[in-house]
């Protein structure tokens, strides 16, 4: 019997031991963990300030792209305005020296419209 009880000794012992053991890798866990969570919650937070900011940038970038589209639009219909007033000008003098060849080509775009519609239906 005083085998048996020193040999129960010896276990209890070192199942106190590992208990004891359990007991501070727990604790280290619930460090770590809370540590993580931290580090996790930090690095999210930095994560969204760094999407937000790069989206911004990409809207500024297509705002400025688009007031530049607008402003290279605005400066291409003034040339097409200028241009068409030009030919307008040049077809009125033409047709004033030369009526009846205006008249032909008149006459001739309406007939090929004629024809082209006609084709359709």
């Amino acid at each position: 019997m005083a085998g048996s009880s020193r040999y129960t000794r010896a276990i209890s012992s070192e199942v106190g031991e590992i208990e004891r053991r359990l007991r501070v890798l727990e604790k280290s866990l619930e460090k770590s963990g809370a540590r993580a969570s931290s580090n996790a919650r930090d690095n999210a937070d930095g994560l969204g300030d760094a999407i937000a900011s790069a989206l911004f940038g990409w809207a500024d970038r297509f705002r400025q792209g688009a007031s530049s589209l607008g402003d290279q639009s605005a400066a291409i219909s003034k040339d097409a305005a200028r241009y068409g007033n030009a030919a307008l000008r040049r077809i009125s003098e033409e047709t004033e020296h030369r009526p009846l060849f205006a008249l032909a080509v008149a006459l001739g775009v309406g007939i090929l419209i004629g024809m082209a519609s006609r084709g359709r239906t």
